[in-house]
């Protein structure tokens, strides 16, 4: 049989062991996707987990939806999660911008649907806001307070999502120290592991950030310098602000015009991509 050879992009996975953060996935019996469901819904309590398929031949993986418009992927054993870019390298497809492209077009034509159907008597009541599709043009509406800012008042510009705890963010970071002429306003974002939002807090609370960031992912050790609510709340608004707009793996990387990539890019790239090129 010709079996897909899928590899990860350059966007971090997140791996989730079995009983992190007081939950367990077990095995699924059969390949049930409800009990999928059901366990992945009690693993991310604030998530509107869609629905699941493990028959999307992705070598072994199941795909969950999440919200009707995100997509991240579990073992069918149910112990292991991450987000991130699948890519059919015999194809040269990425299957998950494909899916989501699929998704943000159902989401399109229900939201004209509705849109049709909506009581002509209840104007009061709004629509709800479609969901932003991945390859839509991003506004970033968030506060440049809630992010870290390097090399501020250089001509090129770009804004990176990024989790403290990913590997491609921190390469990406490395790269950018040798590109003093572009400025980046980094959102840390809690995608990855437990300790993600306590990273992207702590980040936001120092005095440097610049210098916080340097820190966390040199390996070293921060102590809070005091009251970090505000610094968490931050963090809270990144991530759900990621989460609305479609984003679902790290490093994702955003110009002036709202044009979006994901994963890690060279350097050169990232600034032809910043310059419209």
């Amino acid at each position: 049989m010709n079996r897909k050879k899928l590899a990860l992009l350059g966007v971090c996975a997140t791996v989730l062991a079995v009983g992190v953060g007081g939950y367990a996935f077990n095995a699924v019996a059969g390949g049930s996707e409800s009990a999928l469901i059901k366990k992945v819904s009690k693993r991310f309590p604030n998530t509107k987990i869609t629905s699941a398929n493990c028959d999307v031949k992705m070598g072994g993986l199941c795909e969950v939806v999440a919200g009707g418009q995100n997509v991240f992927y579990v073992s069918k054993d149910g112990n292991l999660a991450f987000v991130g870019a699948v890519l059919d390298t015999e194809n040269k497809i990425d299957l998950t911008d494909k899916r989501l492209r699929e998704l943000a077009a159902v989401n399109n034509v229900e939201g004209k649907l509705n849109g049709q159907q909506a009581a002509p008597a209840a104007p009061q009541q709004a629509a709800a806001a479609a969901p932003a599709s991945p390859s839509a043009p991003l506004k970033v509406t968030l506060p440049r307070d809630n992010a870290i800012v390097h090399n501020p008042g250089a001509a090129v510009k770009i804004t990176i999502f990024t989790d403290l705890n990913c590997g491609y963010c921190h390469k990406l970071w490395e790269d950018l120290k040798s590109a003093p002429d572009i400025e980046v306003t980094e959102y840390p974002i809690a995608f990855l592991a437990a300790d993600s939002r306590d990273k992207a807090k702590l980040a936001l609370c120092s005095k440097d950030r610049v210098k916080a960031v340097a820190a966390i992912y040199g390996g070293g050790e921060l102590t809070s310098p005091g009251n970090c609510d505000a610094a968490d709340k931050a963090v809270g608004d990144n991530t759900a602000f990621a989460q609305a707009n479609g984003i679902t793996g790290t490093p994702t990387i955003v110009r002036a015009d709202g044009q979006r990539i994901s994963g890690w890019k060279p350097v050169a790239d990232l600034r032809a991509f910043a310059k419209g090129a």
